[in-house]
């Protein structure tokens, strides 16, 4: 299939999550506020400690919205997973204010979508005040290893037109499941 081709019928794809949304909605940029970056490159392994201590400035991007990190080159033996689930799976993590919402979002989202090769709460210290400057309780944590469902696949490659492009690309495509985005 043609770059072009793909590329056009992958925003086609995506229309469907974004119809619902209301239209353009004018944000002052002070407001808004703006992301950081931390990085760092070396030759062998490091702790994500050390990405830590830089990105702590980073914490509140001025709007109320958190800030994050993105980081590659994770270890199998230090997530708990083999090798071959590091390197096939998709890492999804999920952030819940209320863990009660768990098991039926899982239900609603994961499930249908993903076969789920491991899953883990992750730790966290008991009480979030021990940290100093820590205000709001932040939200558990739960990370899944997925891989898209085979059946999941094929209707999204059939409904997208995507039939020629080969399975681990369309399967990038195809992580977000199709419906609402935001869980209430």
């Amino acid at each position: 299939m043609e770059r072009k081709g793909v590329i056009s019928r992958i925003v086609e794809s995506r229309k469907p999550l974004v119809q619902d949304l209301p239209g353009r909605m004018n944000f002052e940029v002070e407001a808004e506020g703006g992301c950081g970056v931390t990085g760092f490159a070396c030759s062998v392994p490091v702790r994500g400690k050390h990405i830590f201590e830089p990105s702590k400035q980073m914490h509140n991007r001025g709007n109320g919205r958190g800030g994050g990190i993105a980081a590659m080159g994770f270890d199998h033996n230090a997530l708990g997973v083999t090798k071959e689930v590091l390197e096939e799976d998709y890492i999804l993590q999920i952030a819940v204010l209320e863990e009660v919402v768990m098991s039926d979002l899982e239900n609603r989202f994961i499930k249908p979508f993903f076969r789920v090769d491991f899953s883990e709460r992750l730790p966290h210290i008991d009480d979030y005040r021990d940290i100093p400057g820590m205000v709001v309780r932040p939200p558990e944590i739960r990370r899944y290893f997925v891989r898209v469902k085979s059946d999941v696949l094929d209707v999204f490659v059939n409904e997208t037109g995507l039939r020629g492009l080969d399975r681990r690309k369309a399967a990038c495509l195809c992580c977000l499941p199709r419906q609402e985005l935001h869980y209430t």
